[in-house]
Parts: C-alpha cells; structure tokens; sequence
C-alpha cells in the first residue's frame, strides 16, 4: 500500500502543486505581493528579507471543507500536530522543531495567549474558517515587533472585514463523513452552516459573522480490536463575530470587534489510554479597540483588546476548572523619513490573571511593558534592511533584551529576472505562563524567560515570468527552557542547549494561466532537542490548481510526512491524496463545492495509540446575496 502511495504521490507531484503561499501568485504578481507580518506595515515582499507564506481569501475559499488547522499543516515547514485526528484532539503547533508556546498567533496583529493553560497556548480550534480573510506565515524569531511566543514563526490571521456595498451576505453550509481507515460508513457526520452580514452605510461599516460546527463518528483513541469500537467523541463548536468601524475622514477611523466562542468536544483517557467518558466545556470572549490615524508622513495604530477564556475538563478524576484574563494594548507609530527610509516606534504592555484549582485570582499574575523600534531602508540599487530592538520589562524576571537584522538584496539577472539574497539574525524570548510561575520549584526564586535565537539565510529567484523557486537554511537555538521536574512535579530554569536546523525549498510553475503548480521539501533535524518530539526529518508536498472553466476550479493535493522518531518506538511515514473541485452558478451567486481527503484511504497513526481520518468527503454551498 505504502509503494502504491509513494508512486500516485510522485505521479501527482510531477504534475502538481499550489497556491498556498506568498510565492504562488500569477507570472510576475510573485514578487509585487504586499505583505504586513514581516514589518508590521504593508510592503512589497520583493523589499522583505524573510519569505512569507499567504493564503488569500481567494485560496482560502479554493479549500473550503477543511478546518483552519489542516490548511496550516499543508504550508512547508508547519506540523500541526492532532489536525487530522479527532475534531477535539489538541493540536500542536511544530514550526522548525519548537512546540505551541514558541509559535506566536496573532487575529488582526494582536497576539493572542490562553492564560488559563500551563503553557499559554492559544487554540486554533477555536476558529471558523469562515470567518477568516486572509493568513500570513512568517517563519523564524520576532519577538522584536510580536513579543513573547515568537521564537519559531508568527501565524498572522485577517478576519474578514466590511465590503462597500450598503449590504452584503453569504450563507455557507456543508456535510461530510468523519470515519477511520477502518471505518465501513460513510455518513453525515460533519455539520458546518455560516451567516455572514456585512456592509458600509455612510461613515459606518458592520460585520456580523454566525458559524456552528459539529463532528461524531470517530473515537479519541484507537480501538484495539477492530470489531468491538470504541465510543464516538463529539465536538461542538459556535462562533459569533461582531465588527464596527467609523471612518472619520480620510486620515481617522477607529472600531470596535468582539468575539464569542463556545467549546466542547469529548475525549479519551490518555494516562490509561483508554475510552472514557471525559469532556471538556468552555467558553471565550474576546474584544479589540482600533483606531488608525494617518498624517503626512507617517500612520499611527492603536489596538487595545481583552481576551477572558474559561472551561472545565470533566474527568473519571473529577472537575477542574480554569478560567484566564488578559487585556492590554500595542501602540506603534510608522514615520516615513524618506522615501527610502522608515521606522517604527511602539510600545506594548500586557496583563494576565488566572483562577485553576488552587490558583485564585490576584494571588498570581504577570505584566510587561515592551517599548521596542524597528527600522526599514529600502535603496534604488536592490538592498533592504530591517533592524530592530525590543526591551521586555517584566515583573517577574526583570528586563530582557531583544533584537534582529535581516538585510536582502536584488539582483536583476536573465533579462529583467529577479534574484533577491537575504540573511537574518533574530533573538526572541518565551515569557513563562501564570501556571508555570506559581508552581515553580521552593528552591526557583525566579523562573527566566526561554531564550532563542535563529540564523537564517536563503534566495529567492525569479527564473521565468511563471516560475519561481525559494530556498532557506535555518538553524535555530534555545536556552533557559521553562522545563517540568518529575520529582517535585515543579518548574524549574533548565540551562541546557538545544537545537534545530534544516532547510526549506518550493518552487511554483504558471505554465498556463489556467494551470498552477508547486512542490515544497523541508527537511529539519532535532538530534540537539531534549524533548522526544514525535516529528518528521522530512515532509514534502505537491499540488495542482487547474480552472477548467471559468466557473469551474479542481486541484489535487498530496503531501509525505517522513517517519517520526521519538520515544521508545518510531511512527512510520505516510503520504494523503486530496481532490478539490469548486463551481460557480448564476453570475457567481451560488458556490457548489466538493472534496475528497485522504482518497487512498490511507491507514497511519499521527499520535500514538489514537485514531486518525481515513477516505472522507466534504460536499457543500455557498450563497451570495
């Protein structure tokens, strides 16, 4: 089965691949993409020492079906560890070796935290696809401009914003199975229905997003006799989003947005790795207040949010119950000097409560206050440069010092054919979380921050007007991990060194305007990590995106994940076909949309000892009005 995959896979490859990044735009729109991750403004990513992966809402829409998780774990260099398990099986962020509390997630450029969970995660499964504009992927340290968490990469989520017109709508809706490999049915398993309402009166744009996902039929853990299964665990999940913005002028516009989720799903008992009747319930509330102000040579943003999430995991054990509070704000100012020469000067401040079992409100929490700068230059003969420092001033362990360079330069080669050089040199910091820092070990009087840093260098080249090709080298560092002693069962300061290194290579082909393909490898050692991380040296991945019509789009997606060592034993390779086909009716009114995932039925364990998708398919609508 295992050859028979690795041929279809090679098959596909050599004819396939996609749009998933910033370098899978059309022919010479490559290198003319705006991005805002990189430098927290909007530039040409021809001017941008970094490759930064986007999806577009265009794309965005091309995957309808899937959820928000396993599009990330298709873009090079991502594992998002449990996205192809269970809906309610926790999923891990692994962006070059490190784990979710090293990866930074922003909505809208806020960054965002759990300050209920040990590590501080935030959850992506809190996130409706629907919902959701655009996504930029920037990989490597950048805590100078995105603070704590942003040691490994930036996963920067655009929510989706007001049209123009006075009234605006869609509705979505779809059905899918949701079985094992092993699994004999195929049923309505999967649920998903979105409202979308949005518009600009006047001054006054609005949003109102509605979603509701469910999922069954699929068992947390793997049942060890194929005929006797074990129970379904169900997943619940509602969204509400809510947006209003006031444009002043032309120069002034400030809003409001809030957020409800609801959250539940079922789970299994993984100490005995057993079925079980477990459940987690939770909920969370998020607000955010904007306000940008343009002047003559410059722009200032204000953003202040407030974040509170609470949830009880219902256990054989008994009930524990978290709840977390954060609020805080980030306001930073772009100054054109020149026409070449711009900086940024911020200031951002955080705080964070927690109440979980022993843990009362006000009894233990942390704040920081981060001044940083960041400055751009952008010549007329090819070079970029982006430098930057930031203070992080913090009550438990004091200040900590953080900063980058990451020249780039442009080369006009092969007739009007571009080939950008770039290297980076980026230091970040992982601040340790509420639970960490009250349950610290007696003989801890301060737990520091994890440092990192990471080396890059790579190039960018522009061979033809519809091929482009990508490659970089990183090598990563981090010390003064937040480590877990079992014998105290405390956190303690490990001052230990650990590595990852790797390199990361795609290339994407237009050989019609019809027809795109692209093919990524990422290969990433881990041999210097303490932990037994159960993740792939090597992972590629090719895909196909064909409009056979103007109404009509398909593609086809495969990807490889190597072997994953680890542990006392190892999780062997596998490789998911995936077919996509999307067409349009009635002036592009009505969206009718399909997809098959893992078509060969492919049977391989993800995490040990717990259940993974086999051959399902996803069939739905969308209405425009």
């Amino acid at each position: 089965m295992k050859k028979q995959l690795l041929i279809v896979g090679a098959i596909a490859m050599s004819f396939a691949s996609t749009k998933i990044t910033a370098q899978e735009q059309e022919k010479n729109e490559e290198l003319d993409e705006v991005v805002v991750t990189a430098t927290k403004t909007k530039m040409s990513k021809k001017n941008i020492g970094k490759v930064v992966y986007k999806l577009t809402s265009k794309e965005i829409e091309e995957r309808q079906g899937k959820t928000l998780t396993e599009i990330l774990n298709e873009i090079p260099g991502i594992e998002i560890n449990g996205s192809q398990s269970n809906r309610g099986q926790n999923n891990e962020v692994y962006i070059r070796g490190g784990r979710s509390h090293q990866a930074a997630i922003l909505i809208d450029g806020v960054n965002v935290n759990n300050g209920s969970t040990i590590s501080n995660n935030f959850d992506l499964r809190q996130l409706d696809l629907n919902q959701i504009e655009s996504i930029e992927v920037l990989k490597g340290a950048s805590s100078v401009l995105y603070g704590s968490g942003a040691a490994t990469g930036v996963i920067n989520i655009r929510l989706k914003k007001a049209s123009r017109k006075e009234f605006s709508g869609t509705f979505t809706t779809s059905l899918g199975s949701n079985r094992s490999a092993e699994g004999t049915k195929f049923s309505g398993d999967e649920l998903q229905a979105n409202f979308n309402f949005n518009g600009t009166v006047g001054q006054v744009d609005y949003l109102i997003g509605l979603n509701s996902n469910s999922s069954s039929g699929l068992s947390a853990i793997e049942s060890s006799n194929i005929n006797s299964p074990n129970k379904e665990d169900k997943f619940y999940r509602q969204n509400a989003l809510l947006r209003v913005g006031y444009k002043v002028d032309n120069n002034l516009k400030f809003g409001v947005q809030g957020s409800f989720n609801k959250f539940f799903y079922e789970y299994d008992d993984s100490f005995s790795v057993a079925d079980a009747d477990d459940f987690f319930d939770g909920q969370q509330k998020r607000a955010l207040f904007f306000t940008d102000f343009k002047y003559n040579k410059g722009k200032l943003r204000v953003d202040a949010f407030y974040t509170k999430i609470d949830g009880a995991f219902d256990t054989a054990y008994g009930v524990y119950q978290s709840e977390g509070k954060e609020y805080g704000f980030d306001v930073f100012n772009n100054y054109k000097v020149l026409d070449q020469f711009s900086f940024i000067v911020g200031l951002a401040a955080q705080y964070q409560d927690m109440e979980s079992g022993g843990i009362k409100f006000g009894s233990v929490s942390q704040h920081s206050y981060d001044p940083y700068v960041s400055v751009n230059y952008n010549s007329d003969f090819g070079l970029n440069v982006n430098a930057g420092v930031r203070a992080n001033i913090h009550n438990e362990y004091g200040t900590n010092l953080i900063y980058n360079v990451n020249p780039s330069y442009n080369f006009e080669v092969l007739e009007d054919k571009n080939l950008k050089l770039f290297a980076s040199y980026s230091t970040a910091f992982i601040a340790p979380s509420l639970y960490q820092i009250f349950n610290k070990r007696a003989d801890v009087e301060i737990l520091d921050p994890e440092s990192n840093y990471t080396i890059e260098g790579g190039l960018e080249f522009e061979v033809l007007d519809n091929l482009n090709i990508n490659t970089v080298y990183f090598y990563r560092e981090e010390t003064d991990k937040v480590a877990y002693d079992n014998t105290t069962f405390k956190y303690f300061t490990n001052n230990g060194t650990f590595n990852s290194k790797g390199f990361e290579t795609q290339v994407n082909y237009s050989p019609l305007n019809k027809l795109n393909l692209s093919f990524d490898y990422v290969y990433t050692n881990y041999a210097g990590l303490l932990e037994t991380l159960k993740l792939p040296k090597h992972k590629f991945g090719g895909r196909v995106n064909y409009h056979v019509l103007p109404t009509t789009y398909i593609s086809a997606n495969y990807r490889f994940t190597g072997e994953r060592e680890g542990g006392s034993s190892a999780l062997e390779s596998y490789g998911l076909l995936d077919f996509f086909v999307n067409h349009k009716v009635l002036k592009d009114k009505i969206t009718l949309f399909g997809n098959v995932t893992n078509l060969l039925n492919e049977n391989y364990q993800e995490i040990p000892n717990y259940t993974t998708r086999g051959r399902n398919y996803n069939l739905g609508l969308k209405v425009q009005f």
